[in-house]
């Protein structure tokens, strides 16, 4: 491998996206995380496993969002963490207080439609805070 094709392996890899050869010419490009905010399609995955390696073979693997690390404690948590208030999340969300006190006094399982509403929302609202910092 040459040094420079190490170099954009590990750039990618700083920023969630995977890159390992499978087989002889075939090579994985797999978003893990998303590290700078971006959900990249299978095309794009391809387009930078031949980048990298232009003759191989490129098998893409999109991000796919883990439920399980989803909990009304990881959701109350985010909450607390980032200063969100009730209320920001009833307009924002579109949920009414009735419902969002369910969720988020709830001691049953978060329904999994719910689940990518709150990931969404908090990752959204981490990538913005910058801009959240200076329009203040």
């Amino acid at each position: 491998m040459e040094p420079q094709q190490t170099q954009s392996i590990l750039n990618y890899k700083r920023n969630g996206i995977s890159i390992v050869e499978v087989e002889v010419d075939t090579i994985l490009v797999k978003q893990e995380s998303l590290v700078i905010g971006y959900i990249l399609n299978q095309k794009q995955l391809v387009r930078i496993g031949k980048h990298i390696f232009p003759k191989s073979k490129v098998k893409p693997v999109a991000y796919s969002l883990n439920l399980d690390t989803i909990t009304i404690e990881w959701i109350n948590d985010k909450i607390k963490e980032l200063g969100i208030k009730t209320n920001d999340l009833i307009k924002q969300l579109a949920i009414d207080k009735a419902t969002l006190s369910l969720i988020l006094n709830s001691k049953k399982e978060l329904p999994k439609i719910v689940k990518p509403l709150f990931y969404y929302y908090f990752l959204s609202y981490e990538i913005n805070k910058d801009f959240r910092k200076f329009s203040l």
